[in-house]
Order: structure tokens, then sequence, then C-alpha cells
């Protein structure tokens, strides 16, 4: 059986590598699932570092048997992505944890590398793909290991040398050879992400404020508009007296969509979108907007769909029209007017709505703006955790008892007073505003600025946004809610710990701006880098040229530029010097030598001649004879010149050519 060299620093790097790769998925496994794999690595270190015996086949088969069985029961089949990461990284580590021969090194190395590049189905930011392009190099060096006798340094080393080789080739093929479709595809994952949910319970948004996770950035083409920005992503047009929900009439429509057809008119603004990968297949706009993006979807209500890959991010160009002020057709006026499901419940709230309308002379715009005044001047205030409402009638509750709530709340009343007395009202799902970048000139937009508002239909003037957060509390509409100083406590108790956290800190608020201005750079720049981006670049450097012919001379110059590399390895070099270091120096001081007219004798041996350069220099007498000793220990007695003696030797000769001060 052959001899594995470096056993202990093969096993500690292969465990290094499958805790970090844990680290990158815990959120997306089960806690159960979680605590047996974290149990196996540690078992793994503990083997290597104690330098204890393996357990044995029988124990180990057990142990296999048991965890697949916590594996299907824990993960499940309902995700085949995560089920078929888990099932990858859970064989490796059992694979480890026998391994004895080369053959079972290098299977569980091979294996690292899928189990490395299964991160990226999960997290693609900068700091992951730094993080893991470190972990390749790692792997590779023990790979390297299982068949050198070189130690781990020596390994890395030259692994990295590999990679930056490669790197510059990876580089011009990632952006000129031009992108071709799959031939298949993993499924996306289902993300374990908070994000915006079809149905809309008052405490369902509130829920998302605890998430400081990116969902998208956005940077406007020209001048910035005034704030505030309702980001629209999803219409809740049906009302069972507790929830609203997207009606079967409204889910047909979306499916049906415009895929992205222009308008005669010109937009109010354009703007480009950054979105992170989700769950659903919403993606974001202002007010009517329009994509012409090849996999996003418009609808008739002018919001936009993902067609295709919810798991990685997209950026996408969209342009934004005023909300639709043309005549409601009959279907969509009563789709919109009606509370059939909820026509028992709230039943305060429903003749408070009447006899506020009846006061206004069943105005609808005096309505509108009554209402706005009702909740400006009835001691209504803004929350981020709300008390629980229960019950059947929660907006009577909220309405005229409670008071404080957070978006939600005021979505779900005011569009449910709308409805009751005829108006054509529905609520709205998104996000509002977003933080403003200075530097980059964009806004990023975070879970915690999840928000719902109500669209409601005003005879001669159209769709029209209402959202009580205007006048319960203003500050809301400007920036992000993280920059909402009355509610800063509630804000940053809700978070779990991180720098956002800790942004009241000068120190901590500028490196959390500056990591984000980075991850802004590599969204943009290389996970935006998507088959249209890569067109025009094309279409730039190549012309109109046919895509074949530009695949061709991409191929052609890699194939060009490996034999250009190739024959510089074969070229003939010129022999190494064969002089030993010492030796280099010590015709150094030679050199120095005959320039003070000190010239060897012949036949004279190195040490005889610096004896005599001893006796000829005085005053350097004592670095000589220090330099003739170490020459002496190296070349005659055969020690080792270490690196120690090697400084040392550097060190004499600076001393013996270096001037002497002349003594006043």
């Amino acid at each position: 059986m052959p001899v594995i060299n470096n056993l202990s620093a093969i096993n500690l790097s292969l465990s290094v590598i499958y805790i970090l790769v844990l680290s990158f998925i815990f959120t997306e496994l089960p806690p159960a699932f979680n605590a047996l794999l974290v149990s196996l690595c540690i078992w793994n270190l503990a083997i290597t570092l104690l330098k204890r015996n393996k357990p044995n086949a029988i124990l180990a088969n057990t142990l296999a048997g048991f965890s697949l069985l916590v594996l299907f029961y824990d993960v499940g089949f309902g995700d085949t992505v995560t089920l078929f990461v888990a099932m990858l990284i859970l064989s490796s580590l059992f694979k480890l944890l026998q391994a004895t021969t080369k053959k079972h090194y290098q299977t569980i190395t091979l294996l690292s590398f899928f189990s490395l590049s299964t991160v990226y189905l999960f997290s693609q930011s900068l700091f992951a793909t730094l993080i893991i392009s470190i972990l390749y190099i790692l792997n590779f060096a023990v790979l390297a290991l299982i068949e050198s006798n070189h130690n781990l340094k020596i390994a890395v080393k030259n692994s990295l040398k590999l990679l930056l080789l490669a790197l510059p080739i990876a580089i011009f093929l990632l952006l000129l050879l031009p992108k071709m479709p799959a031939f298949w595809q993993l499924p996306g994952p289902k993300l374990a992400k908070t994000g915006l949910s079809e149905s809309v319970d008052p405490f369902d948004i509130a829920k998302l404020s605890n998430s400081d996770e990116l969902v998208f950035r956005a940077k406007f083409d020209q001048q910035r508009p005034a704030a505030p920005y309702y980001w629209r992503a999803i219409i809740h047009d049906e009302f069972d007296g507790k929830t609203w929900l997207i009606s079967d009439i409204l889910k047909a429509k979306q499916v049906i969509g415009q895929n992205g057809a222009k308008r005669a008119d010109e937009p109010l603004f354009s703007y480009q979108i950054f979105a992170e990968p989700a769950a659903k297949p919403w993606l974001y706009g202002l007010q009517l907007a329009t994509s012409t993006h090849k996999d996003v979807k418009t609808t008739s209500d002018g919001l936009l769909l993902r067609k295709r890959f919810l798991a990685n991010s997209i950026s996408y160009t969209a342009q934004s029209y005023p909300l639709d002020i043309t005549q409601l057709s009959r279907s969509v006026q009563y789709q919109n007017v009606q509370l059939n499901l909820a026509k028992d419940t709230n039943m305060r709230s429903q003749s408070f709505a009447q006899r506020l309308y009846e006061q206004h002379n069943n105005n609808d715009d005096a309505f509108y703006t009554a209402l706005y005044d009702y909740f400006a001047s009835n001691g209504f205030s803004y929350t981020l955790t709300p008390d629980p409402i229960t019950g059947s009638n929660t907006l009577d509750q909220f309405l005229f008892n409670n008071k404080r709530g957070f978006c939600g709340h005021y979505a779900s009343t005011a569009a449910f007073m709308f409805r009751s007395v005829g108006i054509p009202a529905r609520v709205v799902s998104g996000y509002l505003g977003g933080e403003y970048n200075e530097q980059n000139s964009y806004l990023s937009v975070y879970q915690y600025d999840a928000h719902a508002w109500v669209e409601v239909y005003i005879k001669n003037k159209g769709w029209q946004i209402f959202d009580a957060t205007a006048v319960v509390s203003p500050e809301r509409l400007n920036g992000s809610l993280s920059q909402h100083t009355q509610l800063n406590n509630e804000f940053t108790s809700n978070l779990s710990f991180g720098l956002l956290r800790l942004s009241n800190i000068a120190g901590f608020n500028w490196l959390r701006l500056k990591l984000e201005t980075l991850d802004y750079q590599w969204t943009s720049w290389v996970l935006g880098f998507d088959q249209q981006k890569q067109t025009s670049l094309l279409n730039t450097l190549f012309g109109n040229k046919q895509l074949w012919q530009i695949s061709l001379m991409v191929i052609a110059t890699v194939c060009l530029a490996f034999i250009c590399y190739f024959v510089y390895l074969s070229w003939p070099k010129k022999s190494p010097d064969p002089k030993h270091a010492l030796t280099k120096d010590y015709l150094k001081l030679v050199s120095w030598c005959e320039k003070q007219g000190i010239v060897a004798k012949p036949n004279q041996t190195p040490l005889q001649f610096l004896n005599y350069a001893a006796e000829q220099k005085p005053e350097k007498r004592m670095y000589i004879e220090q330099f003739a000793q170490l020459y002496s220990d190296v070349r005659y007695r055969q020690l080792v010149f270490s690196s120690y003696r090697k400084k040392h030797s550097k060190d004499l000769i600076k001393l013996i050519k270096t001037k002497m001060k002349r003594k006043l």
C-alpha cells in the first residue's frame, strides 16, 4: 500500500474546507442535520490533532445508515437541490472519516471541488467568492500533497501560482466567449430568505423588519426623481376578512403578461435594478413598470416577474409610466370593490366609512382626503412592534381601540374602508424607499424596507396611492427604515447582531458603507455581466460578426496562448549558476579587496586569502575572521547554510564594505 507522507496536513486541510463550506450553507439545512455534519467535522479534526485511530468499518457504516435516516427525515424530498447538497457533503465527510489510502483521499479531494461549488447555489457575494477561492487553492494543494513529499506551505504556494496563471484566461473567456444556453440545469433551491408573501396579514409584513438581507439595488439613468419610492411587487385584490390575497382572476392575468411590450409614450424615468436571488418570481418597479429583458415579464398592471432562474441574481433595465388613468372595465371595477368574503366582518369600520362618505356628499375625492385627516388627527402611531390583535374583527380593534400599527395595518384598514363605500381599492406590497449611496449614486433596498400601501381609483384621476404612513410617520417616506430616527431603538432591537446594528458608531458605519460599495461593484460588474451586456461588448469589439466567428477567434486566441506557454516551458534555458550561495558572498568580498589593493596570491586558498586580508585591514579584522569561520563551517565542515547563517553572511559583508567613521 503506497505511503502518504502528509497525512496530518491532508486530514486537517480537508476538515477545515468542510467546516467553512458548512458555515456558508448552515442556514439552508435543518438544525438536526447541521448538528450531525458539525459533529463529523469535529470528529475528523479530533482524530487528526489527537492522532487517534479512525473508526472501523462496522461502526462507520452503522453511523452512515443512521445519518441517512436523519437526512431523509430532516431534509426531506421537497427540495431536490438541498437534498443533493446534503447528501454530497455527508458522503464526503464519512469518506474522510474512513480514508486510509491515496485513492480514498483522491476521491475526497475530487468531491470537495463539487462541495465548494455548491456554495454558489446559495450565495454569490464577494465575501463568499473570496473565501471559496482560497479553499479551491487549499484543495489543489491537498491534491498535490497526496502525491508529493512537499509540506503544505510549498503545496499552497504552487497551487496559488497555477491559479494566477489560469485567472487571465478565465477572465478572457468570461468576457469574450459568447454565452451559450445551458444543456441542463438544476432547479433553483428554495432559498430560506425572508420575502414578500402572496397574502398580506398585517403581522406578516412587520416580521420583515427583522431581516437586514439585501433585496435589490436601483440606479437611475439620469437625475434621481424625488422621494418617496414605492417599489411595487404584488397586487392583492381579494379580502377574506383578515388577509389580503391575490385573486385567481388576477393570477390568470399575470400568467399571460405582456412580455416586455413597449409603450408609445415617453417614460417618466428609467433605471437599472440589480435583484438578489429570491424564492418567488416577483421583481420590483416604480408605478407602472415595463422591461424588455428577455427573462422579465411585464403584467398588464405594470408589475414585473421573473420568467426563470429564481436562484440567480438578475440585472434588468426598467422604465416607469404614470399609474393608469383610463376608465375601469366593469369586471375590474367589481373585482376591486367586492367584499363578499368579508361582508359580515368589521361592521364598525364599515359603518364608520359609510357615515364619513355621506358627510362628504358621497364624493370619492373628498372621502380620500377625509380618511387621511382621520388618521392624522386621532392619535394613530407607527410602530415596528404592534400589539397582538386576534378575533374576527381585527380592523375594528385597530381602528377604534389599538391605533398602533405597522404599514400593513393601515393599508388593510384603508382599503377595506374604501371598498365599504364602493370605491375601487387594492393593497399593494413591495418596498418603500432605500438607502442612497452618494459615492456611486444608487439605492440599496433591504428586507426591512418591506411596505404595504393602497392604490385607490378616483374618478377622473385614475389610480392614486393612499398611504396613511405619510401622515402618521412622514419620516418613513424618505430614505430607508434604517434611517428613521424615531424608530431607531425599535429597529435595532429587532435586528440580529451585525454591522447595521452598530451603525450609530462612526467607525462601524464607515466599514459597513465601504463593504456595501464593494458588494455593489461586484454585483454590477461581475454578477451583472449577463448575455445582454456581453453581446453589447462583443458588438463594440468585433462589430456585426457572426457568433460562430467570434467564438472561433476567442478559442483560437486561447489555443495560441497555451502553445506559447508550452513553447516557453520547452525552450532551452541557461543552466543555473552552480556556485554555492556562500561562495557568491566570498567573491563579493574578494572583489572589494581588489578595489582596496589586496590581491590574492597564486595557489592561495580562500581561508589563506581571508587571513591575509585580515592582516592588511586590521580595522576590519574582526569581521573578516568571523566570515572566515562561517566559510569554514559551511564549506568544509558541511554545516547547513541556514537562513540565520545567510543573514549573518550578508551582514558581515555589509560591515566589511562599510567605511569606518573617523573619531574626532
